[in-house]
């Protein structure tokens, strides 16, 4: 008589254990390759030869250590093969910076299991964060050593001079400010990364006009032309407060940036389910090579210019996080010598 299977042994069935294994290998997030004795890939999940960068056709039955062509990864795997304990460590292929776990097993036809970790961002995380303390200290430095030598200065007799004394005081007075400029961009910058925007339906075009009549008075004592191009009841979803934060950013850098005679033109257009808004300038422009980073915190095309006209540094960056914080993209097009068009977009729904 047959005995009929438990509902335990249905649900431990050699296919099910199978098709279960597949999903966790498809879904893990990892990259898993098992390997032969000889180091030639039996199995592997897709994820691995996204990592790897490699189409998966081409590394079954072939050595791994042959297809990466990286001496870290071949030490890896020797190590592990050798000594028969798990060897780790992290390797650098291409762009890409890899946790690689390589772990022996007691089976005859894949006796070695690799782990792939994507660690990519995470390092890169860790240098801005430390580029960043880096940079916040070297700002802060400076103006306070400023303070303090002025400080020192008259403390010295040179409050006695009424000439000097008040140029000092002037410049501990201008440090003071550019200090509580940075620290308020910087609780911006906290601000925005710590919460999702307040979002509300309200009319671009009314706030870039307004920004633009606001800054009228500074563009003319620039003598540099400033006008606005935007169509009536341009209606966005987003917070009020932080698209006025990227507009001024944007139009007080055009200035700044902009000689004598230069123009500065803000448009925005709806284009399907965005708005895209664009302020250009006739200005100096910037170099190729630093436009990949000039959104960067702290990073500054012409130092000694961006701290006399008062910048922070900060201004691009709290742009950038505002804009992508609403789901939204920027950029910058910049020929050195004929001006610059920085572009962002907002989305409408």
């Amino acid at each position: 008589m047959t005995r009929a299977r438990t509902s335990a042994e249905r649900r431990i069935s050699p296919r099910s254990v199978a098709r279960d294994h597949e999903a966790l290998l498809a879904h893990c997030g990892v990259g898993v390759l098992f390997l032969d004795k000889r180091g030639r890939v039996r199995s592997l999940n897709a994820r691995a030869a996204q990592l790897l960068v490699i189409n998966e056709e081409s590394l079954l039955d072939h050595s791994l250590t042959a297809a990466i062509d990286s001496s870290e990864f071949t030490a890896l795997v020797r190590a592990a093969r050798t000594h028969g304990v798990t060897s780790s460590d992290e390797v650098t292929l291409r762009d890409a910076i890899l946790r690689v776990h390589v772990h022996p097993l007691k089976t005859e036809r894949a006796p070695m299991l690799v782990v792939l970790h994507d660690m990519t961002m995470l390092r890169r995380m860790e240098t801005i964060r430390r580029d960043f303390v880096a940079n916040v200290s070297h700002e802060l430095r400076t103006p306070l050593a400023s303070i303090r030598a002025m400080a020192e200065t008259l403390r010295g007799g040179a409050l006695d001079d009424a000439v000097v004394a008040d140029h000092f005081l002037d410049t501990i007075i201008n440090e003071s400010q550019r200090l509580t400029r940075i620290s308020e961009d910087l609780l911006i910058l906290s601000r925005i990364e710590s919460r999702a925007p307040f979002k509300k339906d309200f009319s671009l075009s009314n706030l870039i006009c307004e920004i633009v009549q606001r800054f009228t008075p500074q563009a003319e004592a620039a003598h540099v032309l400033l006008d606005a191009h935007v169509p009536d009841a341009l209606l966005v979803r987003a917070g009020p407060d932080e698209m006025e934060q990227v507009v001024i950013n944007l139009i007080d850098n055009a200035i700044k940036y902009t000689p004598a005679g230069g123009h500065v033109r803000v448009v925005a257009e709806r284009l399907e389910k965005e708005v895209v808004a664009t302020v250009a300038d006739s200005g100096i422009g910037i170099a190729v090579h630093d436009q990949p980073r000039i959104f960067e915190r702290f990073y500054r095309v012409d130092k000694a210019r961006s701290r006399q006209s008062g910048g922070t540094g900060l201004g691009l960056a709290i742009v950038k996080h505002i804009v992508e914080a609403h789901g939204g993209r920027v950029a910058v097009f910049s020929t050195p010598g004929k001006g610059s068009t920085f572009t962002f977009t907002v989305p409408v729904d």
